[in-house]
């Protein structure tokens, strides 16, 4: 159940921004779909010029009958193109109200929309706050990548949130340094492995400090919707982070394409 999961919990790190690099930046075999499940509402159609529909809200009415995964994104996915790559978005309202009433229907038990095994789904869960809707979610990711800055009071509420992240996390935990920070990761790594250890009384292991990604406003923009991709937009020091950044939980987010499977297309064979 290949289900990346990108949050935060202080700043404006660039969780957006990052779901959408890294669904780009995935194999095409991988089926990356983008889902918007930010309790506060999503930005994508805004920033990408989409439809209003369709959106979260239909594929969580779609997941209440559907048998399959596919069956559920088909009716709410919308392409969008970056450079010669498409990649499925599945954008929520911007009004929060109908986001976090769709959520329960994507992650309640015997859902299965967000952990199809053919399929690699960045969620984008936005800021976590106690009792956010978002939290369940968590718990069904393979991969959980919650963004902060290396700064004093970004990390303090990642230190602070770490008992419940470790304890709801029901996959890999990984903190994700943006640029901007004023500490190296490996400092990072000593003060949160530490707290896990002798505050948590968990294993270090338990919290993982990847990064930092690097300052690079060209593939913000990009992916932002407001820059046209050049010839070599892949090789922006952004996106290639991006890329080494899927490489290193690739082991995590394994996907197994649908019987007859085209690249070129993106589809497999349906039943």
């Amino acid at each position: 159940m290949p289900l990346l999961a990108v949050t935060y919990l202080k700043g404006r790190p660039g969780v957006t921004t990052t779901a959408l690099g890294l669904a780009i930046a995935a194999p095409v075999e991988a089926r990356a779909t983008v889902v918007e499940c930010d309790p506060a509402g999503g930005d994508v159609m805004r920033r990408l010029h989409l439809a209003a529909t369709p959106s979260l809200v239909d594929v969580a009415a779609a997941a209440r009958g559907a048998t399959d995964a596919d069956t559920a994104f088909a009716a709410g996915v919308q392409p969008v193109t970056v450079g010669n790559v498409v990649v499925s978005v599945v954008a929520a309202p911007a009004g929060g109200g109908q986001t976090r009433a769709a959520l329960p229907e994507l992650t309640g038990t015997g859902r299965a929309a967000l952990t199809a095994p053919d399929r690699l789904v960045v969620a984008d869960c936005g800021r976590l706050s106690a009792g956010a809707a978002a939290w369940p979610l968590l718990g069904l990711a393979d991969v959980v990548l919650v963004m902060a800055r290396a700064r004093a009071d970004e990390l303090a509420h990642v230190r602070e949130s770490l008992a419940e992240l470790v304890d709801v996390c029901g996959g890999r935990l990984v903190v994700l340094l943006a640029a901007g920070g004023v500490y190296p990761a490996a400092e990072v790594a000593q003060v949160l492995q530490t707290y896990v250890a002798e505050e948590l009384a968990r294993h270090p292991s338990a919290v993982e400090v990847l990064g930092p990604l690097p300052d690079d406003r060209k593939t913000a923009a990009l992916l932002g919707g407001e820059l046209l991709a050049g010839k070599r937009w892949r090789h922006l020091p952004l996106m290639r982070a991006y890329a080494a950044l899927l490489d290193d939980l690739n082991t995590d987010l394994t996907v197994t394409p649908p019987a007859g499977f085209d690249p070129a297309t993106r589809e497999g064979a349906k039943g």
